[in-house]
């Protein structure tokens, strides 16, 4: 009996605990694309994201991405920051998560990057830096979705590794893809563009800073932090995924079968 009631304990606190990317305000209070037009980023997107300024220099970031069928060991999602619609010298934040066909384990992790030309390099930070740059990752792997949300810096307060690292307040385009990943890099992204799982560019230029014109941030690079730490990161354990949303429709059952034993 113990156990069964710590069992729907635990169900409903993974449920609380599920990400949720909220549509409401896209346009107006935060930036949104996604693919194929009209779909649920919780439900049934191939490929999204959601961008708000929450506080200041932070930038919440929220991506979703079909799996990839057969599963793939790393798998990633990310948008890039660019002056024009086409690929090539972009500012790139990724998340990637590893174990990708294992039910627990998975470790998710994120990266900035950078576009050069047609290939990507991944910007290596210490663990000072990366944690100054980002905040608060978080992921799941639900039925066929792969979501990744964490905060970043929108000035980012440490050395602009010779023009690598971006100041966010400015006008860009926004771009979105999805691929399988190594260890140290990014495989390319679906080039079939009839595909739902290539790559989406916004219409139009905007700046971050419009959707939180109510907080200020800072105007300038930090100087580089002095650290004996190395700069390649290694990968860092998390929890194990989220349940799948679809044993939601079980709680009604499993609260009126634990109901009936008492």
């Amino acid at each position: 009996m113990g156990s069964f009631a710590l069992l729907v304990v635990s169900l409903l606190a993974n449920l609380a605990d599920a990400i949720f990317i909220d549509s409401t305000g896209c346009g107006t209070t935060k930036m949104c694309m996604f693919r194929p037009r009209g779909c649920d980023p919780n439900l049934d997107c191939t490929i999204g994201v959601a961008l708000s300024v929450i506080a200041p220099n932070r930038m919440k970031v929220q991506m979703v991405a079909a799996t990839i069928v057969p599963a793939v060991q790393q798998q990633y999602v990310a948008i890039a920051f660019s002056h024009d619609k086409f690929m090539g010298n972009d500012s790139v934040s990724e998340c990637v998560i590893s174990n990708m066909g294992e039910f627990v384990g998975f470790e998710p992790e994120v990266y900035v990057s950078y576009n050069k030309g047609k290939s990507n390099d991944r910007v290596f930070l210490n663990d000072d830096e990366h944690a100054e740059m980002f905040t608060d990752l978080a992921s799941e792997v639900v039925d066929t979705r792969l979501v990744c949300e964490f905060t970043q810096q929108i000035m980012p307060q440490i050395d602009n590794k010779n023009g690598l690292i971006w100041n966010l307040n400015s006008p860009f385009y926004l771009m979105a893809a999805t691929g399988s990943a190594q260890p140290d890099e990014v495989n390319v992204h679906e080039l079939n563009r009839d595909s739902h799982s290539f790559p989406i560019t916004s219409e139009e230029m905007f700046n971050p800073v419009t959707f939180g014109n109510n907080f200020e941030h800072p105007t300038g690079f930090a100087p580089k932090i002095n650290t004996n730490r190395i700069e390649k990161r290694p990968m860092r354990p998390t929890e194990s995924p989220k349940v799948s949303a679809s044993l939601v429709s079980l709680i009604p059952f499993v609260l009126s079968f634990f109901v009936m034993l008492f």
